[in-house]
């Protein structure tokens, strides 16, 4: 897989193959970056990648000029890869890779990110107890933004952050807003 924009296009990211670890292909990732450039502006923000697989998902943020990510996945040999794409993109001083569980990580986390991902296994189902554990702990910046990779079937339109959908055959993407999630407890 190859990063799409950014000071690092082109750059190949290598992935390992298991059943919890499907990298978002090339079609989404520019979907939902194309979709984040309209609305954020990508330089000095901090990102967490949930979930993180192969870390494209973070590696595009820092090709575009993030400063900061965060990796959280629990997989080991994921995580012997994610270090090796770090060190082959020389970014080891604004990269972390945590070895823990998502929903364990939210639990305890006390920083704040302007951009979060969350690309889940198939198998995932406590998508409402992610979403409580991102926005009841305040993880969100000011006009921050999450973005879940999800299936087709799952509707997360009456979710108070709700921001917009997209859809990808059986996959779709929600993104979720912090500045939404205000004004509509503010009319409430």
């Amino acid at each position: 897989m190859r990063i799409i924009a950014g000071k690092f296009r082109s750059r190949r990211i290598h992935t390992v193959e298991t059943r919890d670890v499907r990298p978002t292909t090339d079609r989404v990732r520019q979907a939902v970056f194309d979709t984040l450039a309209a609305r954020l502006e990508f330089d000095d923000i901090v990102v967490l990648d949930l979930f993180a697989g192969s870390g494209l998902l973070g590696f595009e943020s820092l090709s575009r000029g993030a400063a900061r990510i965060t990796f959280v996945e629990h997989n080991s040999q994921v995580i012997s890869m994610l270090n090796n794409s770090i060190n082959t993109l020389d970014v080891a001083a604004q990269a972390r890779v945590l070895r823990k569980d998502a929903l364990r990580f939210l639990r305890t986390c006390s920083d704040v990110f302007d951009l979060i991902f969350a690309d889940p296994p198939y198998r995932f189902s406590d998508y409402n107890m992610l979403l409580d554990a991102i926005f009841s702990r305040g993880l969100l910046a000011e006009n921050g933004y999450f973005v879940l990779e999800h299936h087709a079937s799952i509707d997360f339109s009456a979710h108070r952050a709700f921001s917009l959908r997209k859809e990808f055959g059986s996959s779709a993407v929600s993104f979720f807003q912090t500045n939404l999630e205000q004004q509509n407890d503010n009319e409430t």
